[in-house]
């Protein structure tokens, strides 16, 4: 729930930036998800670049074919698989958004 005391901030920065209100929330969220989405990213990719891999898929692969143990590929391969699905969910709220945007009143 949004205080007033937030709302007045809000509506004041939007004012301040030349948007109208609910345009600079929506912007802002849109902007908020993508940073986390380019942190998921980059988290991916470090834990990706240590086995030199490109993909789960190419991690496993790696994995049965012996060039890289089994312990703790295993345990980052799960974690770059529950971060590509983060990365999904902020891909789909973006998109929904974006499409809020489009259909709403500007």
């Amino acid at each position: 729930m949004i205080t007033a005391e937030l709302h007045k901030r809000v509506e004041k920065i939007a004012h301040n930036v030349g948007m109208e209100e609910d345009v600079f929330v929506l912007k802002a969220s849109i902007s908020y998800l993508a940073e986390k989405k380019r942190a998921y990213l980059k988290e991916r990719f470090e834990i990706l670049s240590r086995y030199g891999a490109i993909s789960v898929a190419d991690l496993q692969t790696k994995i049965k074919s012996g060039k890289i143990p089994e312990h703790p590929v295993w345990e980052d391969m799960i974690e770059v698989e529950n971060i590509e699905a983060e990365v999904r969910e902020m891909d789909d709220a973006i998109r929904d958004l974006q499409k809020t945007a489009r259909s709403g009143p500007h």
